[in-house]
């Protein structure tokens, strides 16, 4: 059985802001690396043998403490990233409900069929993500391992973990910041989902957002 702890990055300095990041490179706010911290504690007693995460800021300094609480260095993956929002980068909600009024909405309102102006689809996202975790989980078989990365990333593995296609996405729960998810995969491959957006750890410092922020 090889375990597979998938973890979102905490609240970022774009969250609170309001600004859709994708791949802009945001630290973490200070409420963020409280929450980081947080979830290095919950994680404490998980057997982990190697830790990757998206090589963005907001998505490493979520992983830092728990490779300091499990003395194993975060190993930086690009293919972790969260969608390349292209034109919409760096952007306020309310400028790309304005300027890209119908693109944006399908992000907000039926994410899975998305492609932000210039940038990548969920489609592509979704094929990028699938990929590197297959490939991670055949590196790690019969161990347990964690995956620092972002909103949709996580989603969409939850897709695929209930058995909706990537374009089926609205119908997925979105996960909070520092939340956990826990899945076991057996020698077929097959998920069996044991925690997925947990953020209890967090207290009165959970932060949840609605779909659309990343």
């Amino acid at each position: 059985m090889t375990t597979v702890i998938f973890v979102r990055h905490g609240q970022s300095t774009a969250t609170l802001a309001c600004l859709f990041a994708g791949h802009t490179d945001v630290s973490l706010t200070e409420l963020g690396q409280k929450q980081a911290e947080n979830t290095a504690k919950f994680l404490k007693n998980y057997p982990i043998r190697a830790i990757y995460s998206s090589d963005l800021m907001r998505s490493m300094q979520t992983a830092e403490p728990t490779g300091k609480m499990h003395n194993l260095t975060v190993i930086p993956d690009r293919e972790l990233r969260e969608i390349f929002a292209g034109e919409w980068e760096g952007r306020a909600y309310e400028e790309l409900l304005e300027k890209y009024t119908q693109s944006f909405n399908t992000w907000r309102f039926d994410c899975g069929r998305a492609h932000p102006e210039g940038g990548e689809s969920t489609l592509e996202l979704g094929t990028r993500i699938y990929r590197e975790v297959d490939r991670l989980i055949e590196k790690h078989k019969d161990e347990c391992f964690a995956i620092f990365t972002h909103a949709t990333p996580i989603r969409l593995m939850r897709a695929k973990w209930e058995g909706y296609p990537p374009e089926e996405l609205k119908n997925v729960e979105f996960c909070a910041n520092a939340s956990v998810s826990v899945v076991e995969y057996d020698d077929n491959g097959n998920a069996n989902v044991l925690l997925y957006g947990y953020d209890e750890h967090q207290g009165d410092i959970a932060t949840r957002f609605a779909k659309g922020s990343i």
